[in-house]
Formats: structure tokens, C-alpha cells, sequence
């Protein structure tokens, strides 16, 4: 099952970029991947439509590193101020928001060329359930973007994620 929603989320892409000549590159080394991305979108398939999971303007980091380690952090623009004022003190549909609204892992990484994948080894992150686990992401690079499907995490299965590469100013 999962093969057929990676397929049907990141398959139209690849084949929309031969159609239409755009150049594709994947990436051969770590090296091609390191820096800092700045996160473009976050898209699963829900009922045969695409749906912005963290909402239309999303902001997130993924850094990767020379050494072969990573953060990713994901937000939708819009989670709410706690009333409180107090991380401690939420209410149970601040923390539902929050948590629905977010994900962050950290750990090391590495490209997988003959694969087209990049492999993040998950030491911890706020979705448990990837703890220690080790996921093949297919990806590809077109210029400065970054795009990689996802198993799923947000009850729809795999997700599409692109970053833009930040450069400096």
C-alpha cells in the first residue's frame, strides 16, 4: 500500500519534469544535500485530493549537515499562543493543535545514489513511533528544491515534502 501512494505522489512529478524538459538532478553524494532547507510545502493525498497537512504557508528547517547529521523541524504558520502562558499548563486542544500542527526529528543521514533515496536514521523526534527506525525517503533536486515522499504519519499515509535550499544573503 505504501508503494502505491509513493507512487502516486512523487510518479506524476518525475514524469511532469521528462514531459516537460525541466532538468532533474539527484543527488550522488551527501555533499549535493548539505545546508539548510527551508520548508515549501507539506502535501498528502487524502480521498484522491492533495491536502496541505500543515496549512497553505507552512515554515520549517531541515538542516543537514557535512557530518552526516540532520534536524528537521515542521509547523503549521498558525499554532495557537497558550492562553496560560504556561507550556505546562495547555489545554487538551491547545496540546491536540499543537501536536497536530507540528513534527520534529533529529539524527544522521545519508544518500543512497543507486536508490534516488535518502535514508534519515531517527534517533528521537515528537512522532515516537520513528524513534530508532531507519526510512528511505525517494527524492529528487530540481535547481535549489529539494522534494521527498514520506511514510505516513497524519492518518493518510505517505506525504510530499519540498524544501527550498536557503542560501546566504
Amino acid at each position: 500500500m505504501k508503494g502505491h501512494i509513493t507512487a502516486l505522489l512523487i510518479g506524476p512529478a518525475l514524469w511532469a519534469y521528462t514531459l516537460f524538459g525541466v532538468q532533474v538532478a539527484f543527488a550522488q553524494t551527501t555533499a549535493d544535500l548539505v545546508g539548510t532547507w527551508k520548508l515549501v510545502s507539506l502535501t498528502v493525498l487524502k480521498s484522491g485530493s492533495a491536502v496541505e497537512i500543515m496549512g497553505e504557508r507552512p515554515e520549517g528547517q531541515l538542516v543537514l549537515g557535512a557530518d552526516g547529521r540532520y534536524t528537521l523541524v515542521a509547523l503549521r504558520a498558525n499554532l495557537p499562543r497558550l492562553a496560560s502562558g504556561d507550556r505546562l499548563s495547555a489545554t487538551g486542544d491547545e496540546n491536540r493543535q499543537i501536536v497536530q500542527g507540528s513534527i520534529a526529528h533529529f539524527g544522521t543521514y545519508k544518500v543512497d545514489p543507486a536508490a534516488h533515496t535518502i535514508e534519515f536514521h531517527i534517533r528521537k523526534g515528537t512522532f515516537p513511533n520513528w524513534d530508532g527506525e531507519t526510512q528511505a525517503r525517494p527524492f529528487v533536486i530540481e535547481g535549489d528544491r529539494l522534494t521527498y515522499v514520506t511514510p505516513g504519519s497524519f492518518g493518510y499515509g505517505a506525504s510530499t515534502v519540498v524544501w527550498q535550499r536557503e542560501r546566504n544573503k
